[in-house]
């Protein structure tokens, strides 16, 4: 109750009403001293003398009065001028430095800092902004780093291509020969598609703020089947694939989903050791559903585990060939639009668990409960 009269501790709201009952206070005590030094003496000594049927000496007293009164009414003025002036000076200062600051940095300068020791609305807001300029400054250096991984991650394929495609018009080639630069076109212009692809469904999902149309979604059901999808990939590496899947229904966009246990598994296929195994459980704890994908391979080391998010990040450099660095990025963001929550858990040379959270439906009734 006290703040909402008085604002939050060290606010301006706070400060403002401290002025305003110290200007107060100021008036009260003004008047009191100017009352007794200035009118009192004199309205004793014309009380003493008065002759009530003198009209001039009542006059007198009366301008007394008004002059009492005139001297209270200027000391308000002031008093507030000053108290006023003292106020917006405070408050607009910093307002004024921070929008300097503001237009540095619409003209692309991140570097900018704000200091202050103030612990209210202002010390608030130059706070907030430093953790802007930050984002800002991180933003652009990811989008520099994309770029450049953009530029990299093509041009590989291209010049293979161009390379072996130079080598075709060698008239003196073999069949054989002729036949292996073909197929290495071919694999460089399908890791092309498919590096593009990925490209483009990132920029699509971070452009895409909400799914729109969801579906109940047999979770056990999907992974089952990117399981035997991915059939041929782990039979080659000899890996047993341990399941403990619990029925869950999840409403969400189905192809968006399904993607998420295709990367996971296919991830934990890719660094998991020749006749090594995985683990795939579902449950649900209180109101969520949890998919936990665990592997026991290469692992990563801690400081690396929140970069695997990052797009073209390679986990493990040996396997870069392999993928684009783009599958955990679009997982993560598929999880995000769904409401949901991933999380990696990591030791250097033994095991990489993968943890999503998905928010369980509510469950539908038609009883209206009136209090």
């Amino acid at each position: 109750m006290l703040e909402k009269v008085l604002g939050k501790y060290k606010s301006i709201q706070r400060s403002l009403v401290r002025s305003f009952i110290i200007a107060i206070s100021l008036v009260i005590i003004l008047s009191i001293l100017e009352f007794f030094i200035f009118i009192d003496p004199y309205i004793k000594d014309k009380f003493i003398e008065i002759n009530l049927h003198n009209q001039e000496q009542v006059r007198e007293i009366a301008d007394i009065v008004r002059r009492a009164l005139g001297f209270t009414i200027i000391n308000i003025i002031l008093i507030s001028v000053i108290i006023i002036r003292i106020n917006m000076k405070k408050m607009l200062q910093p307002l004024r430095q921070i929008n300097d600051a503001t237009k540095k940095v619409a003209k692309g300068d991140y570097d900018i800092e704000l200091e202050t020791k103030r612990e209210d609305e202002i010390g608030e807001l130059t706070e907030n902004f430093n953790k802007m300029t930050k984002g800002l400054k991180s933003t652009e250096n990811l989008k520099s780093e994309f770029i450049n991984n953009v530029s990299h991650e093509i041009r590989t394929p291209i010049s293979s291509i161009e390379g072996f495609a130079e080598l075709l018009k060698d008239k003196n080639l073999s069949d054989d020969e002729r036949e292996e630069y073909a197929n290495i076109i071919i694999e460089e212009s399908e890791r092309l598609i498919n590096l593009t692809g990925k490209m483009l469904k990132l920029s699509k999902l971070h452009n895409q703020n909400v799914i729109v149309k969801k579906h109940e979604i047999e979770i056990d059901e999907q992974i089952r089947k990117a399981i035997s999808i991915l059939e041929p990939k782990w039979k080659e590496k000899n890996i047993k694939i341990n399941v403990n899947l619990e029925h869950q229904i999840f409403l969400g966009d189905d192809d968006l989903i399904f993607q998420v246990w295709i990367n996971l598994i296919e991830n934990a296929i890719k660094f998991s050791n020749n006749g090594g195994k995985i683990d795939i459980k579902i449950t649900k704890e209180n109101s969520e559903i949890v998919i936990i994908v665990k592997d026991y391979g290469v692992g990563m080391p801690e400081d690396e585990i929140e970069k695997a998010f990052e797009r073209f990040y390679q986990i493990d450099k040996s396997h870069s060939e392999e993928g684009s660095g783009l599958g955990l990025a679009i997982v993560k963001r598929i999880i995000e639009l769904s409401e949901g929550k991933i999380e990696i858990k990591s030791k250097e040379g033994k095991e990489t668990e993968v943890k999503v959270k998905l928010p369980a439906p509510n469950e539908k009734n038609n009883k209206i409960v009136i209090e």
